[in-house]
């Protein structure tokens, strides 16, 4: 939070009171309900769903030609609507560490809204906008996770890459999360053309951070692209089956500076989760860190 006066402190605080109390009053309508599958609408070839799983609400995407699935879109707990449950989306406030008081931030696609509402919450100097392709995704979002578009936040329903190429805005930070059902991110969004798209609409020290499934088609054409698009890219494997990706014009940061980072922002916020573990999962993808034995005969060479 960038606190610049008495007043605007006092205002962030009293607005974030509010919200939380709003997630939680929301949350609560849930909690009590007989009902374990709340919401369907069909959308194309899939179906969007909500059921409740014990104190939880769990947003799907299910192909409509396939009997089962087990990759979930968003959750929520019920008792704590703003600790993120999706280790991905805990990964991704990494991010912050790169931007820790950014103006503009992009997010695509929305799920149910989680990383969005966390972010918004938080942030509460940063304007949002967030890109869903999918109709009955934002109502799944607005009407039982809580999301909640205001002056702050805005929403567009749109194809990312139609949204991307119309608009001229840039950002700070651009989150990417476009996935339907079994993890695998529709082909235009994962194309070297895209990716260059998302870079161009990228501020000067601004970063992109991506959420691709492991077993995605594309996974090591859009690692490939990364490194050649940006100066410094990190990876983080989640305790799922996707890897988040981050890519950035800044310098590589050590582990030291991530460890510092890291610390500073969990004193800034209340993530309600630790930041350090995902920290200890960052590997340095580009430039590739420096070993011993480069620095021996770095050493050697300069006697």
């Amino acid at each position: 939070m960038i606190l610049t006066g008495p007043d605007e402190s006092t205002t962030d605080h009293s607005w974030q009171q509010a919200n939380e109390a709003r997630l939680r009053r929301e949350a609560q309508r849930w909690v009590g309900s007989q009902e374990t599958t709340l919401f369907t609408e069909e959308w194309g070839e899939y179906y969007v769903a909500v059921t409740r799983e014990g104190q939880r609400l769990v947003l799907w995407m299910l192909d409509t030609e396939v009997d089962n699935t087990d990759w979930i879109q968003s959750a929520i707990d019920l008792r704590e609507p703003l600790r993120l449950q999706s280790s991905y989306t805990q990964a991704m406030i990494l991010a912050l560490l790169w931007q820790p008081t950014p103006e503009n931030v992009f997010l695509s696609g929305l799920g149910g809204g989680c990383l969005a509402t966390t972010l918004h919450h938080h942030l509460t100097r940063t304007e949002f906008v967030c890109v869903e392709i999918s109709a009955p995704v934002v109502t799944a979002a607005t009407r039982y996770f809580g999301f909640q578009p205001d002056e702050r936040l805005s929403l567009r329903i749109s194809d990312v890459r139609v949204f991307l190429e119309r608009d001229a805005s840039d950002y700070d930070l651009m989150f990417l999360d476009v996935f339907c059902d079994h993890g695998v991110s529709p082909e235009h969004t994962t194309s070297t053309d895209f990716l260059s798209l998302c870079c161009s609409r990228i501020r000067e020290n601004g970063l992109l951070a991506l959420n691709l499934g492991n077993r995605d088609p594309a996974f090591a054409d859009v690692v490939n692209s990364l490194c050649e698009m940006f100066p410094t890219v990190y990876s983080c494997r989640g305790r799922g089956s996707t890897t988040v990706f981050f890519a950035t014009g800044q310098g590589p940061l050590s582990l030291r500076q991530l460890e510092e980072a890291s610390a500073r922002l969990e004193q800034r916020h209340d993530f309600l989760f630790p930041i350090s573990p995902w920290v200890a999962r960052l590997e340095q993808l580009k430039p590739p860190p420096e070993t011993h034995s480069d620095r021996d005969a770095a050493l050697h060479q300069d006697s």
